[in-house]
């Protein structure tokens, strides 16, 4: 058969997140900035959704993690390692 399976899409959630002063205050910045460049104003909540959705697509090594079929945790380079273990170690 030439059809592929038909799946249905994944059904949306809502999800609540507290944002940081300045992380929102940033946020709202940005938003201006994206009426500015393309002319329509834009939700912040919707910015987030974009922006995330922007992130993962552009995290290459997630990418081809998820490709893999390979669904055990991803392991860490020795950078990763030692840069969490000294942002755990400080008070």
């Amino acid at each position: 058969m030439k059809l592929a399976r038909i799946t249905k899409p994944l059904r949306s959630v809502q999800v609540r997140v507290m944002l940081a002063g300045d992380l929102n205050a940033t946020l709202e910045r940005y938003a201006q900035y994206y009426e500015r460049v393309h002319g329509e104003s834009v939700d912040t909540r919707s910015l987030i959704a974009e922006i995330l959705r922007a992130f993962l697509d552009a995290d290459r090594e997630f990418q081809s993690w998820s490709r893999s079929g390979d669904k055990t945790q991803p392991r860490r380079s020795a950078t990763q390692s030692s840069s969490n273990s000294t942002a755990k170690a400080q008070p």
